[in-house]
């Protein structure tokens, strides 16, 4: 962790007010962006292009940014290596991404109030709460689908049915 003392944020702050103060000489022909460095503005001129520089070697994705060539290429790992990578100690998810597995694992960790006394559901959310008690209360079943026998009383499962 980086701190400043109060004498060091003191001394800094002239040069940090300066530093935004100055004029942004850098100007986009093609909209109202305005940009302090000469380089901020080549960046930004690549949003106004049609040109996708980065090409995928594996499939037909191009983007305009090597950004996100790179987070494309993550979805042409090998499934098992996927697998192996970051597992949930906690249930059979697993990702490649170790910002995906950590807000993952908060599903986990959060107090979930809402606990239903007729099975196993658990939330943190009110509204969340309520609809699950619905399905219980409900016996009539108006949600069928059409290509098999299944039924149900909530309009979001049919949809995840399909």
């Amino acid at each position: 962790n980086v701190s400043l003392k109060e004498d060091e944020v003191a001394r800094y702050l002239p040069a940090v007010e300066k530093k935004h103060t100055v004029s942004k000489n850098f100007i986009c022909d093609q909209c109202n962006y305005t940009a302090h460095f000469k380089s901020s503005l080549k960046r930004h001129l690549v949003s106004h292009s049609n040109s996708k520089r980065f090409q995928c070697d594996q499939c037909n994705f191009a983007t305009k940014w090597k950004e996100n060539l790179k987070k494309h290429l993550l979805t042409h790992l090998d499934t098992k290596k996927r697998e192996k990578s970051l597992k949930c100690d906690q249930c059979n998810y697993a990702t490649h991404i170790r910002s995906a597995l950590k807000c993952h694992l908060l599903r986990h960790t959060v107090f979930k109030q809402f606990q239903c006394g007729q099975c196993n559901f658990a939330t943190k959310w009110k509204e969340s709460f309520k609809n699950h008690l619905l399905q219980h209360a409900s016996t009539s079943k108006d949600f069928k689908c059409d290509q098999c026998s299944y039924a149900t009383n909530n309009k979001i499962h049919l949809k995840a049915h399909f």
